[in-house]
């Protein structure tokens, strides 16, 4: 049975300080009625504006309802209740509304809203011209698209990262994709051709880390035209994909040994490997079936089982999996 991991956030790697899908409801409602708070002069309402983002030469903006919960805690004194993307003339392309829950101290989370727009440069294209396919590699700026970050403040430990990617599909510019969401991270994309700009990865993608309880497997997303999770390797290793992986380790203040397997299969059998405290132990990649999954409030990245994991343990490799070998190597878990 798939479960979708979760992770702790942490560091510059993050986009956000803290990133969650917020939940929205499924007829896109306004948040709640505060006109009595409002009329009390506790809640008041304003507009926030992020951009212009240029996206094929057209400008658009994200315009934030933000409410301001006077007498508050700072970090429960605002919150976005709803925005909406428009065009330089005014006409709304895309908005959502957030559920917004307060009491006597304020509101009890904080939501906010990033964005950013996506340059061209570096992303390829292909055309047919003479009966042959040629591939084109745009040399200006033009915008590819826009992005969407979510987040809300106070966020539990393991909570998630979402966002949402938007292109010009003819006059209109579109969501790709409902809120996607890894419990984990999503990496910071590099900076592009202005301060509001960011481009892609490598082949168009996204990066998102995925927690598995232990270590982060980091898993490259085409977010462009479909979202396809995008394997280091192009063939299975016994029914699996490769990945980057992301390990803190613990040296080992006393001697253990890690039951250590020649292929990634339960079945096979393990050697005994001896772990010292100057042991070199180097994590290489984690071997598992990943899949991004849809639901009626947005999708999510999921990993169906937990991974293995390659390790090179003073100069040989092998597989681990199971908990009692992930703690002989010094891996805690958390989350």
């Amino acid at each position: 049975m798939a479960i979708i991991l979760r992770l702790v956030l942490n560091r510059a790697l993050i986009v956000w300080p803290c990133l969650f899908l917020i939940v929205l409801n499924a007829q896109d409602a306004p948040a709640k009625d505060f006109d009595g708070e409002l009329n009390a002069g506790k809640i008041h309402s304003h507009e926030r504006r992020m951009g212009p983002f240029k996206i094929n030469e057209r400008d658009f903006s994200v315009i934030l309802k933000v409410l301001k919960y006077q007498g508050a805690s700072m970090g429960f004194d605002e919150t976005v209740e709803s925005f909406s993307i428009v065009d330089k003339e005014g006409n709304v392309h895309f908005q959502k509304s957030f559920n917004v829950e307060y009491d006597e101290g304020g509101f009890t989370e904080s939501a906010g809203v990033g964005a950013h727009a996506l340059d061209s440069r570096g992303l390829r294209g292909f055309r047919v011209e003479s009966g042959k396919l040629k591939e084109i590699i745009p040399k200006g700026h033009a915008g590819a698209g826009l992005i969407l970050y979510y987040g809300i403040d106070p966020c539990a430990p393991s909570s998630g990262a979402s966002c949402q990617v938007f292109a010009l599909k003819g006059d209109h510019l579109v969501s790709l994709f409902s809120p996607l969401t890894a419990y984990g991270q999503i990496y910071e994309l590099p900076h592009g051709s202005n301060p509001n700009a960011r481009r892609l990865f490598d082949g168009n993608t996204m990066r998102f880390g995925v927690w598995t309880g232990w270590f982060e497997v980091i898993v490259p997303v085409k977010v462009l035209d479909r979202l396809r999770i995008l394997p280091l390797h192009h063939h299975l290793t016994y029914g699996y994909d490769a990945f980057d992986v992301r390990v803190e380790r613990r040296h080992s203040e006393e001697e253990t040994f890690v039951r250590f397997f020649n292929i990634p299969k339960a079945s096979s059998i393990p050697r005994h490997v001896i772990i010292k405290k100057d042991t070199k132990v180097e994590f290489l990649l984690a071997y598992t079936r990943v899949s991004i999954e849809s639901g009626s409030a947005g999708c999510a990245i999921s990993i169906d089982e937990m991974p293995w994991l390659k390790v090179r343990i003073d100069g040989k490799e092998g597989y681990v999996r199971d908990a009692e070998d992930l703690l002989a190597l010094g891996i805690q878990p958390a989350g």
